[in-house]
Order: structure tokens, then sequence, then C-alpha cells
């Protein structure tokens, strides 16, 4: 389950670095943040959803 979980969030912040990349912006923390925000705000899945916020967590960290 915990395993699950990481990859999970590793696909959540990949998605997010890939945006920041085709968008031909650095990739920085406030930035992949801005990125999984905006996919967060169209989520319509709960647990997805939750796996944003966490990769945000990470990245505050």
């Amino acid at each position: 389950m915990v395993e699950a979980n990481r990859t999970e969030i590793s696909l959540a912040l990949g998605e997010a670095v890939l945006e920041v990349v085709q968008k031909g912006q650095e990739v920085s923390r406030e930035n992949l943040a801005r990125a999984m925000k905006t996919k967060a705000e169209r989520e319509k899945d709960d647990d997805r959803l939750l796996d944003y916020w966490k990769a945000c967590h990470i990245l505050a960290a």
C-alpha cells in the first residue's frame, strides 16, 4: 500500500515536471507547485487530488 502511494505521488510530480518543461519554464519548486495546483483544481477524483496535495507538501518541505 505504501509503495503504491509513493508511485502515485511520483507520477503527480512527474506530470508537473512535464507540464513545466513543455511550457519552457524553469523547473523549480514554485513552478512545480503551481502546475500541480492547476491540475488539482481540475481533478475530479478525490484520491488523485490527495496525491497532488501530498506531492505539493513534499515540495514545500
